[in-house]
This record gives C-alpha cells, sequence and structure tokens, in this order.
C-alpha cells in the first residue's frame, strides 16, 4: 500500500486572534484563522482554525482542521479533522471525518463520496461516545 502525499500548500492568509469579521468570508488556497467570524466562510481551499479561533455561521471549504469552536453546518468536499480541543455544534457533511478524543460535538453527520475517484470508499476513523 502506497501513501499519496500531497506537495505542502503555502499559506495565504492570516486572521490573529484578536481579529472579527462580521460577514462572509470567501477565500483561496489556505487561511488560518485563530480571531472571530460572523458569517458564512466558503473555500475550495484549507481552512485551519486554531484553539482560541470561533466561527459563528456555515462553513463549505475544500479541507477543515478544527482546534476551536464552530456554531454552524460544515460541508467539506475532501476532509475534516476535529482536533482535541475542538467545540463543534453542527451537522457535518464529508467523505472523510477524524475526530481526536477529547473534541465535543453535537450534530450529525453524512458522508459522502469524494467527487475525483467514485471507487473510493468511505473513511471514518476515531471513537464517538454519547453523553446525556
Amino acid at each position: 500500500m502506497r501513501l499519496r502525499r500531497e506537495p505542502p500548500v503555502e499559506v495565504r492568509g492570516f486572521l490573529d486572534d484578536g481579529t472579527e469579521i462580521i460577514g462572509d468570508l470567501k477565500f483561496s488556497d489556505v487561511l488560518h484563522l485563530h480571531g472571530h467570524i460572523k458569517g458564512r466562510v466558503i473555500s475550495e481551499g484549507e481552512l485551519v482554525v486554531g484553539e482560541k479561533g470561533i466561527i459563528e455561521g456555515d462553513v463549505e471549504v475544500g479541507i477543515l482542521t478544527l482546534g476551536g469552536t464552530l456554531i454552524g453546518n460544515i460541508t467539506a468536499k475532501k476532509k475534516v479533522h476535529f482536533l482535541n480541543t475542538a467545540r463543534i455544534r453542527g451537522d457535518v457533511a464529508t467523505p472523510i471525518l477524524r475526530v481526536d478524543e477529547g473534541a465535543m460535538w453535537e450534530g450529525s453527520i453524512t458522508t459522502t463520496l469524494q467527487e475525483k475517484s467514485p471507487e473510493h470508499f468511505v473513511h471514518a476513523a476515531g471513537e464517538v461516545e454519547a453523553t446525556r
């Protein structure tokens, strides 16, 4: 079994802690967010949300790596990764979902096949624990 590695993508945008955007945000390539967004986030690229990052709105991206807080629905064309510091309230639609131990998530998941390769299977890793 060979692992395919994609070449690293250069970060084109960075919103630091203390930055607040009210309204929709559209970007390309890779964006690192450590601030606060109230609105939709749209991109074919990759969104990386740091531990202090907060999004209040729906997210539609190629890849999402979440370490902060997201209140809204997520649609990712390639994959979603919830880090152990992630806090999510919303539904997720993606072909690949990774949830690290410690992440807190309230919502449902819809798995989808990746657009490029219909022969690929839907993959999921991690554990799910229901609490009341």
